[in-house]
């Protein structure tokens, strides 16, 4: 497609020549521009502007400023400076340092807490992004520096403003660090931490916060003993909202022997506390919210995704993580409410998708026939979630005239169905389509007789299948069933026997009852007097 405008033409016929014709027009033309102009001549067109040659008469402000109605912009709450070699020397997998080990780090803490106390906690919550999710505050590192590749490799996060909405785990109070007491007019005399887990994300990965605003939901943490010493945690239940500015990952004890847990600190004004679990928009709670940075690297025609381990910051582990939280966000809802909420679509149009994120994270909908189940094991983020199991079925849908299968992936065991291979059950399946996966078919590649071909299928994301009737199966009807019927049809039979042979008998009686009374009646006697004894 050029780069010109698409404009109509409309083609007069004339009769004879062109020429005389054309020229008659422009003539008509030329006069009527001359009446139109006064005194008949055509004004010349205005001057466009022109840029000024003294640089000082340069206009430096923008005539029409990016900025929402009624919304503050974001360089309002930025950080001031944040390349400042202090941040630059910010330990992660480190406890946040003293003054005497890193005087740097311990002065940009201070710095990040004087700068969010003048913001409000519901400003910072408004325009905090929401784009992330704790394993990207682990793991993202800055690349590695061709001059000193053995140099620290920093977040690219540090200092920006995030925001996570989740399920309270603790909270304490703390002493305010000493430079507090030398600069009394910023009025921080203490500080406190509340330690959460993001929503559809694993225990394994929590998120602090420190502030310096308690709301009154937390006006009952037990105070600090000192000036030097933390207050002890206290255990919590709820949801809250949190926005803070992301500081560091500090490494803190994990629940086995000996091992370190990396937890992103954020430094925030407050947080706020939520009525339940934190739901989307609208009038769906199953919707998944499609712009986390993860999400972006989903590749189709690609393989299941390696999970590395939570220290391995080399390995590509974006993808892995989303196919995780989008296992823990099925899981939170029953099949029957993922069905209720899901669309029904065919094979083609996840496998003919080629725009991307077109049916990406989309609920949708099979029915068809279970051909193959195995169970497997959950990963440790996963399973840290309580899910215990999961299940790769292979589904053939029942509007699939080729017989090409969808790869589905559950947390819930289907009653009945040992996940042991091949299977033949029909069922309906609602899932979150994830990606198009690559797989190993059955059928032999011809150019390659020792292979098997490579296929693709959508893999799909969901809670369990459900049990439907088999619209090529047999009739429900089993010998269990037959026996019952015979036994329930036996009786029905004596019974009814036994009430026809009391009615008829009864009947019997009275019949003859009569036939006595009448019997030896002389038949001609109008009084009914007995007829003469016969000899």
């Amino acid at each position: 497609m050029s780069g010109r405008l698409a404009t109509t033409h409309t083609k007069y016929r004339t009769r004879g020549r062109r020429g005389p014709v054309a020229f008659v027009l422009a003539l008509l033309a030329g006069a009527a521009a001359l009446v139109a102009v006064p005194g008949g001549v055509a004004a010349e067109p205005p001057k466009g502007p022109t840029q000024p040659t003294d640089p000082n008469k340069i206009d430096q402000k923008n005539p029409l400023g990016a900025d929402a109605p009624r919304r503050p912009t974001v360089e309002k709450f930025a950080v001031p400076k944040p390349d400042r070699a202090m941040f630059a020397r910010i330990e992660d997998f480190k406890p946040v340092a003293s003054q005497a080990d890193n005087p740097d780090e311990y002065l940009a803490f201070c710095e990040l807490v004087t700068h969010a106390k003048q913001f409000a906690a519901a400003e910072l919550e408004q325009v905090a992004a929401r784009d992330l999710t704790p394993l990207d505050l682990l793991k993202t590192r800055m690349p590695i520096d061709a001059a000193d590749p053995l140099g620290p490799r920093g977040s690219p996060f540090r200092c920006q403003l995030f925001r996570f909405d989740g399920k309270l785990v603790c909270a304490r109070r703390l002493p305010a660090p000493l430079y507090f007491k030398d600069f009394p007019e910023l009025g921080v005399k203490e500080l406190y931490e509340v330690r959460f887990v993001p929503v559809d994300e694993s225990p394994l990965t929590p998120v602090s916060i420190v502030f310096t605003e308690l709301p009154e939901s937390l006006k009952g943490l037990p105070a600090c003993p000192d000036e030097k010493t933390s207050g002890p945690w206290m255990d919590l239940t709820g949801y809250v909202s949190a926005a803070g500015y992301y500081f560091k990952t500090m490494n803190v004890p994990g629940d086995q022997a000996n091992a370190l847990v990396g937890v992103p600190v954020l430094i925030g004004k407050s947080v706020t506390a939520l009525s339940g679990v934190p739901t989307p928009p609208g009038d769906d709670p199953t919707v998944i919210e499609p712009n986390l940075r993860i999400y972006k690297f989903i590749r189709d025609k690609t393989k299941t995704a390696v999970r590395p381990k939570l220290n391995d910051f080399d390995t590509p582990w974006e993808e892995a993580a989303a196919d995780d939280r989008v296992v823990r966000h099925a899981a939170r809802f029953t099949a029957e409410e993922l069905e209720k909420h899901s669309r029904e679509v065919k094979f083609a149009d996840l496998f003919l998708d080629e725009s991307g994120p077109g049916y990406r994270l989309q609920l949708v909908k099979f029915e068809g026939r279970l051909i193959s189940l195995k169970r497997f094991e959950p990963s440790p983020e996963v399973k840290s979630d309580r899910v215990e199991n999961m299940f790769e079925g292979w589904l053939v849908p029942a509007n699939e005239p080729r017989g090409n299968p969808v790869c589905i992936v559950f947390t819930e065991p289907l009653d009945g169905v040992p996940a042991a291979g091949r299977v033949n059950k029909w069922v309906s399946f609602a899932g979150y389509y994830f990606k198009k996966m690559r797989y190993q078919s059955m059928e032999q590649d011809p150019k390659n007789p020792d292979k098997n071909l490579d296929k693709f299928a959508p893999k799909l994301i969901g809670r369990s299948p459900i049990a439907r009737p088999d619209p090529d199966g047999p009739a429900d009807f089993t010998w269990g069933v037959f026996v019952l019927g015979a036994i329930i049809g036996g009786a029905v039979l004596i019974a009814g026997a036994g009430v026809l042979t009391w009615y008829y008998r009864g009947g019997d009686r009275k019949a003859k009852e009569a036939m006595d009374n009448v019997r030896g009646r002389n038949p001609f006697d109008a009084n009914g007097a007995s007829a003469p004894p016969t000899t």
